[in-house]
């Protein structure tokens, strides 16, 4: 989607002043950026050529990294205690260790990132609104935990997290340190799953879900307005493909050097979907708990769920199901 200069720049300042906090006038003032800190050359100290991105879709969404504060010691109450969710709330769900925990999207919407341990694994769970992905990664380099935070960057509107150990930027959707010392590694990605709170409840009422930070009542309004359901892209993206609206939800695999995509609302319908590849089966299955779960040869494999134009920037050659 190319937007012409002025159309861009109104957008950007809209997402600036309206929708990310703590943003003031002066702080917008100084830089390129739009800001007194530029955050990928001033706190990371990285240029065009320290980066495996297109710098000219590398933007800054804050003043400062950290801006959105990440959820580093979360608490849990008992789902069916839980009486505040509206029924078509997104929930977020992670399973390790025979514990099962919902994260609710009305809360990852202000935070981005809890970094979360299920007995003795790491794990980081993350969301990014402006793309719809909710992704987790076992939050360990070279044998060691580390904390994820939200940089205050976004490449193809996906958010840019940092670890607090080497201070490496990793791209959300992909896994994937882009610039900094581990640069060119891959965080370990786990099944994340997303649905809706009235379903999921139902079939984990005894599972833990992610409590409010605060008064769950300033978590109430919709931070992004009507930015799920617009055609409107906060920042450009390296390419859109137009078989379908751009925020139209899609569940996307990575199998045998293979990306698909398959549009969410065909796959709820169906409720299945087989597909043979080299001889192997890879099967995407709606559960009882509106969930998307997948295997590849009888294995469990990871189903990204998120708008189209961020399936479709990462994976330009994906196929699509629909």
């Amino acid at each position: 989607m190319k937007l012409n200069m002025k159309l861009m720049l109104a957008l950007i300042a809209f997402y600036l002043c309206f929708l990310l906090p703590g943003a003031s006038a002066q702080e917008r003032e100084g830089n390129s950026r739009g800001y007194e800190i530029d955050i990928l050359q001033d706190t990371f100290a990285i240029n065009d050529k320290d980066i495996d991105a297109d710098i000219d879709l590398v933007f800054q969404g804050c003043p400062r990294r950290d801006c959105i504060p990440s959820i580093d010691q979360p608490v849990f109450v008992i789902a069916d205690n839980v009486d505040y969710l509206e029924p078509d709330d997104i929930i977020l769900s992670v399973t390790q260790s025979g514990v099962t925990r919902g994260y609710p999207s009305r809360i990852l919407d202000r935070h981005e990132i809890v970094n979360d341990r299920f007995a003795e694994i790491p794990v980081a769970v993350t969301y990014c609104p402006l793309c719809g992905s909710g992704l987790a990664f076992i939050r360990s380099l070279d044998g060691e935990d580390v904390e994820l935070g939200v940089s205050g960057l976004l490449h193809n509107n996906d958010l840019i997290m940092y670890d607090r150990k080497t201070e490496s930027l990793w791209q959300q959707i992909t896994g994937k340190a882009i610039a900094g010392p581990k640069r060119g590694s891959v965080l370990k990605s786990i099944p994340l799953s997303m649905s809706m709170w009235a379903d999921w409840k139902s079939a984990h009422p005894d599972a833990e879900i992610l409590a409010f930070p605060g008064d769950p009542k300033s978590y109430s309004k919709v931070a992004y307005g009507d930015y799920a359901s617009s055609e409107r892209l906060l920042f450009p993206v390296s390419s859109t493909d137009a078989r379908l609206h751009v925020k139209k939800l899609v569940y996307g695999v990575e199998i045998a050097a293979q990306s698909i995509a398959l549009e969410s609302e065909w796959l709820l319908e169906e409720g299945a979907w087989e597909h043979e590849i080299n001889g192997q089966l890879v099967r995407l299955e709606v559960g009882d708990d509106g969930a998307v779960k997948g295997a590849f040869d009888g294995q469990p494999i990871v189903v990204h769920r998120m708008y189209w134009f961020a399936w479709y920037s990462f994976h330009p050659d994906t196929s699509l199901i629909d």
